[in-house]
C-alpha cells in the first residue's frame, strides 16, 4: 500500500490551519495521511534499512518480531527499536490474533509532496 507523505514547515502548516478555519482550502486531491517538518526527519524514520525491514514483512510476513529479527539479520532489540518507530508514526502495526503479536507493514511505498502545493 502507497503512503502519501507531506513535507510541511511549522509555519505552512499554521497557514494551512488558517486557511482550513477560513473555509478557503479547496483542492480535491487527497491530503497527505502523514506529515513530517522536514525532509531529515522523514529520512531518519523511513532509511533505507526501514523501508527494507517494512517489506521484508510485506513480503515474509513473519509471526513475531523474534521471527523478524531473524529473517533480517538484525538484533532482536534493534529490530523491537525500529518497528516502535514505525508503529508509532502508523507505518506498522502488532496484529494481536490467538496469542500471537505478528508484525504488519501497513505502508511499503511512498509518495512525498512538500511545500507550498500543500497549502490549497
Amino acid at each position: 500500500m502507497k503512503a502519501k507523505i507531506g513535507i510541511l514547515s511549522e509555519e505552512l502548516a499554521r497557514k494551512r490551519m488558517i486557511r482550513i478555519a477560513e473555509g478557503k482550502v479547496t483542492s480535491k486531491e487527497p491530503y497527505p495521511q502523514f506529515l513530517f517538518e522536514s525532509l531529515a526527519v522523514l529520512s531518519q524514520l523511513l532509511s533505507n534499512e526501514n523501508v527494507e525491514l517494512l517489506n521484508l514483512i510485506a513480503r515474509e510476513k513473519p509471526n513475531s518480531l523474534d521471527e523478524l529479527a531473524e529473517k533480517s539479520g538484525r538484533s532482536i532489540k534493534d529490530v523491537t527499536d525500529t518497528f516502535e518507530a514505525l508503529s508509532s508514526k502508523g507505518f506498522a502495526c502488532i496484529d494481536t490474533k490467538r496469542g500471537q503479536s505478528r508484525p504488519i507493514a501497513l505502508f511499503t511505498t511512498f509518495e512525498i509532496v512538500m511545500g507550498r502545493s500543500l497549502l490549497l
